[in-house]
């Protein structure tokens, strides 16, 4: 599914740049293009939530 129109940018092309993203402008960038219209940028955000949030999950606990 297209989540940026402007820069037809697909929900999987997305989802695998916003791994590791800070930003969505790294986003954007890895993917070689900039936001356009701004209508995708809370869509692009929350994949960076979501993967910061997988990662987060599939870290090691410490050892007590």
């Amino acid at each position: 599914m297209y989540i940026c129109i402007c820069n037809a940018l697909k929900d999987k092309e997305l989802a695998a740049a916003s791994g590791g993203a800070r930003t969505v402008a790294d986003v954007f960038r890895r993917c070689g293009c900039r936001p356009q219209c701004g209508k995708c940028l809370p869509d692009v955000a929350q994949m960076i939530e979501d993967a910061r949030a997988l990662e987060n999950d599939r870290l090691p606990l410490a050892a007590e």
